[in-house]
C-alpha cells in the first residue's frame, strides 16, 4: 500500500431491513472503525439491502451506501463496484444457517471474492450457531483460507467453529452492541412520550416476539407477496407451522393479559426487526387489555427508540439476542423464548438458564414446549420474586461483556499494523 494512501473499508452485514440489533451492532462498528483508524480511512462503504432504511440508522452522507440483495455478489457485473481494500464481516449473525444457508453463504462467497482479490478480510465479532455439514465444510475452508483476523462474540461459538476445523487463531471477544452510546435523559422521556405510555406511573413489561415458523427463506422466483422477503427470497410456510404460529401468538396475548393483572402493568410489544411486527400486530389484537399495551415496531422506531423503551423495563421476555445486549447495561431482569444458540449463548453465561425457554428448533414446525403459558407464569413468578438479585447479576455481567467488547479495537489494530500494512505495502 502506498504511503498516505486511503483505504476503501467494506462492511457487510444483515443490514437496510429495520433490524435494530444488527443495525447497533454497525453503528459501534463504526465507531470502532474512526477510532482505531481514522488516519487510514478513505471511504466507509455499507453493503445493505435498502438504501431508504439504511439512512435512518447512518445519516452521515460521507458514508456510502451500496444496495445489495440475495444474489447480488454473485453477478460478475456487480463486484467490481464493491472492490476496496479491507471487507469486515460486521452481521453478529454471520455464520448462523438456521433460518437459510443463503446469508452464510453470501457472506463467506463476499469473503473469498475480497481475499482472492487481494483485500483484508475480518471477521468483525461474528458468531457460529449449529451448523449443516456442507456449512461446516465452507465455513472450514473459508475461515482457514480467506479470513485473516476472527472475533466471535461468546465462548460457545468459539467452540463451535473449532469443532467444525477452524485451526486459525480465533479472539474472543463480545458483541460490540454492548457498547452502543445511551441516549440522554430527555431523549428517553421524549420516546416514552411518542410511545404513550408513562414508566413512572405504572410498572412497563417489554414483549420482543418474532415468527418462529416462517421459516426458512427460500430462493425462487414467484411467490405469495405476504411472503415476501427481498426478491428472489421468500418465506415459507407450512400448515402445521401456520398452526404453530397461532398457538405461539394466543398463548403470549394471554400472558400478556395476566401480566396487566397481575402487576397492574402496561404492555409494550417490540418489534426488533420488520419481520417481527406481524406478529406483534396479532398478539396485540388477541389481547383483551389492548388499552394496556403499545406497539414499538422498528419500522418507527430506530436504535436509540428501542434502547430508551428497554431501558425502563420492569423486565422483559424476549426472543431476540440484540435486546439482552441493549437492555444488559439498564440490568433488566429477562426470561428468553428461543429457538437457537445466540439468547441461549448470553443466558448461559449469566448463570441464567432457569429462565431460558428452548421453545422450537428451526426448522421443526411444532415446539417443544406444549405448556408454553404455564411456564412463562412459573418463570415471571420466580424472575419477579428474585428481581433484585437477578438485576444485579446482569449489571455485574454487563460489566464482563463490555470488558471483552472493548477489547474489539486493539486486537483490529493490533493485527491491522503488524499483518494487513506490512503485507500491503507497494
Amino acid at each position: 500500500m502506498a504511503e498516505g494512501k486511503k483505504l476503501t473499508i467494506n462492511l457487510f452485514g444483515y443490514n437496510g431491513v429495520n433490524n435494530t440489533g444488527s443495525e447497533a451492532k454497525l453503528i459501534s462498528t463504526l465507531i470502532d472503525l474512526k477510532e482505531t483508524i481514522p488516519e487510514y480511512i478513505g471511504k466507509i462503504r455499507i453493503l445493505t439491502q435498502n438504501i431508504a432504511n439504511q439512512r435512518r440508522y447512518v445519516s452521515d452522507p460521507e458514508i456510502e451506501l451500496f444496495e445489495i440483495k440475495p444474489g447480488t455478489l454473485v453477478n460478475p457485473f456487480i463486484l467490481p463496484k464493491v472492490k476496496g481494500d479491507l471487507l469486515l464481516l460486521s452481521e453478529g449473525s454471520t455464520f448462523i444457517d438456521h433460518f437459510s444457508s443463503v446469508f452464510m453463504w453470501m457472506f463467506c462467497f463476499a469473503a473469498t471474492v475480497a481475499k482472492l482479490r487481494g483485500e483484508g478480510v475480518v471477521a468483525f465479532s461474528n458468531d457460529c450457531g449449529h451448523l449443516k455439514p456442507l456449512n461446516q465444510k465452507i465455513l472450514k475452508r473459508t475461515m482457514n483460507k480467506y479470513v485473516d483476523l476472527i472475533m466471535l462474540r461468546n465462548p460457545d461459538a468459539v467452540a463451535r467453529m473449532k469443532e467444525y476445523g477452524v485451526s486459525k487463531e480465533i479472539h474472543l471477544v463480545a458483541d460490540g452492541a454492548y457498547l452502543y452510546p445511551t441516549p440522554s435523559q430527555q431523549y428517553i422521556e421524549n420516546v416514552w412520550k411518542k410511545v404513550g405510555i408513562d414508566p413512572r406511573t405504572r410498572p412497563v413489561i417489554g414483549l420482543c416476539p418474532k415468527e418462529f415458523f416462517w421459516w426458512p427463506i427460500k430462493i425462487k422466483f414467484i411467490g405469495r407477496r405476504e411472503d415476501l422477503y427481498n426478491w428472489p427470497a421468500y418465506h415459507s410456510w407450512t400448515e402445521e407451522g401456520r398452526k404453530s404460529s397461532q398457538r405461539y401468538v394466543e398463548e403470549t396475548a394471554r400472558y400478556a393479559d395476566w401480566c396487566v393483572d397481575k402487576f397492574g402493568a402496561d404492555i409494550v410489544l417490540i418489534s426488533m426487526e420488520h419481520m417481527d411486527y406481524p406478529p406483534a400486530k396479532r398478539i396485540y389484537d388477541t389481547m383483551k387489555h389492548k388499552d394496556r399495551a403499545r406497539l414499538v415496531p422498528s419500522d418507527e422506531y430506530i436504535v436509540d427508540d428501542i434502547v430508551a423503551v428497554l431501558s425502563a423495563l420492569k423486565f422483559q421476555v424476549t426472543t431476540r439476542y440484540h435486546s439482552t445486549v441493549l437492555a444488559s447495561k439498564f440490568g433488566i431482569p429477562m426470561i428468553s423464548v428461543s429457538s437457537d444458540t445466540r439468547c441461549e449463548a448470553v443466558f448461559r453465561e449469566l448463570g441464567m438458564m432457569d429462565y431460558f425457554i428452548d421453545y422450537v428448533k428451526h426448522p421443526e414446525r411444532v415446539p417443544k414446549v406444549p405448556n408454553h403459558y404455564e411456564l412463562l407464569v412459573q418463570m415471571t413468578e420466580k424472575l419477579v420474586a428474585n428481581e433484585t438479585t437477578i438485576k444485579n447479576r446482569i449489571l455485574e455481567a454487563d460489566k464482563r461483556f463490555v470488558e471483552r467488547a472493548k477489547k474489539i479495537r486493539p486486537i483490529f489494530k493490533n493485527w491491522f499494523e503488524k499483518e494487513y500494512l506490512p503485507a500491503h505495502q507497494a
